[in-house]
């Protein structure tokens, strides 16, 4: 009887006061239902609720479990479909009208962020990630390519800076910043905001392991 009494205080007072203040229905309806919610969430042992004479029953407890139910069906997809997604950002071949560092760097972000709010840790996801990791420092690498110039020596340093492996990665941000010293004042800051977009991606992605992917 108490929890029965609790319910409908939490239930219709709000709308009691919002029709005093006579606030539009679609308010009422917002309210009515929070206070379902809030009925579910805070009374442990309200499972039905009744409303009407005619006994129109909702199971919140049945609701709620669904709702989790669903919340993990969507998980078990997005897993695959994040991992399909990156791993083929990961074997375009940017020679051939692929992807730029841009818009690689654009989906990984968002791709990683999503993965994260669904609380996806998946090692199917981890690997996938490092391989990810590896293409877009392709893409920085063919940013510094452009840079230094489509030849012998822009090529070289290129891969200097940023020797991209099958089993592994390194940036070598010094030789950047030597190398940097010999292009043009306008090159020189199209460099400088390219190591400082390096930069920003080796801090966020630190916590990836692409030594042996």
């Amino acid at each position: 009887m108490k929890n029965f009494i609790e319910t409908i205080l939490i239930m219709f007072i709000p709308q009691i006061i919002l029709i005093y203040l006579g606030k539009p229905y679609q308010i009422m309806i917002v309210y009515l239902g929070c206070s379902i919610i809030a009925c579910a969430f805070l009374q442990d042992k309200v499972n039905i609720l009744r409303l009407g004479k005619n006994g129109i029953e909702l199971d919140m407890r049945k609701a709620i479990n669904e709702a989790y139910a669903t919340i993990d069906n969507i998980k078990e997809l997005m897993d695959p479909i994040i991992n399909y997604n990156l791993q083929l950002m990961a074997g375009e071949d940017l020679a051939f009208e692929g992807t730029n560092l841009e818009e690689r760097l654009t989906f990984f972000r968002k791709a990683r962020k999503l993965a994260e709010k669904l609380n996806i840790d998946t090692p199917e996801l981890k690997a996938t990630l490092a391989k990810a990791r590896g293409s877009v420092l392709y893409a920085f690498s063919l940013k510094l390519y452009d840079l230094w110039g489509h030849d012998t020596n822009g090529y070289n340093i290129s891969k200097e800076i940023i020797e991209i492996k099958t089993d592994s990665n390194k940036v070598h941000l010094d030789k950047f910043k030597h190398y940097m010293k010999e292009l043009d004042v306008n090159s020189r800051k199209r460099a400088e905001k390219l190591y400082d977009e390096l930069v920003e991606f080796l801090n966020e992605t630190s916590d990836i392991d692409d030594s042996n992917y």
